[in-house]
């Protein structure tokens, strides 16, 4: 379940939590809007993971917690939720939505921002960003010594704030990977199935941490 992700799940946190190379003249847009606001988030991230007051024993917990904080004002969780189930959200109800956005947003978070440990002073080289009608598209390269790993931002403007949706690594889209193996599951045990899966690998991560 999820194995594409599982691999990939280091790479997100380390766009996440490094710091952000502008390039001149590689713009494709005056707007620089989305930028700054992703900028600016990922800098109050590196702060919390380069505090040594957070880096002590028994500090590992509230660092998470702080690192959770700034990275539920970065995506829209319920967007993401949605955009991964595809077509099976319009046949649950109201409820069962809003508890799947809980899980879900659970699930982002312990399997990225729980492994916020492998962070090793990694680069983002900002390439560039379009922006059109209130979405936007963020191109940035990791690069760890030797080894570049493409990401693509992909965000959507809400009440002046820009909001991650999706993420694209090495040309694969997070919410095509979670739709495809939430549709599987779904087509097989049902939506009371799906729920389940995401409940016990919740549960079996808290018991392991």
């Amino acid at each position: 379940m999820y194995n594409y992700i599982q691999k990939k799940s280091v790479m997100i946190v380390l766009l996440l939590a490094s710091m952000f190379f502008s390039q001149a003249g590689v713009l494709a847009s005056t707007n620089s809007e989305p930028m700054e606001q992703l900028q600016q988030s990922v800098n109050n991230i590196l702060r919390i993971l380069q505090s040594e007051e957070l880096r002590v024993p028994g500090k590992q917990e509230e660092r998470k917690q702080r690192v959770i904080e700034v990275v539920d004002k970065m995506f829209d969780f319920r967007q993401m939720a949605r955009s991964s189930m595809g077509q099976h959200w319009n046949t649950i109800t109201e409820e069962e939505q809003d508890k799947f956005v809980g899980l879900f947003k659970n699930l982002v978070e312990e399997r990225y921002i729980g492994k916020i440990d492998s962070y090793n002073n990694q680069q983002v080289v900002y390439k560039k960003q379009l922006v059109k009608d209130g979405k936007a598209l963020i191109y940035t390269d990791i690069v760890d010594k030797d080894l570049e790993i493409p990401i693509v931002y992909r965000l959507q403007e809400d009440n002046g704030k820009w909001l991650i949706n999706d993420l694209k690594i090495e040309n694969v889209s997070l919410i095509v990977n979670y739709r495809r193996d939430f549709d599987s599951i779904i087509r097989k045990e049902q939506f009371e199935g799906l729920v389940e899966k995401i409940t016990k690998q919740l549960e079996k991560s808290e018991t392991s941490n």
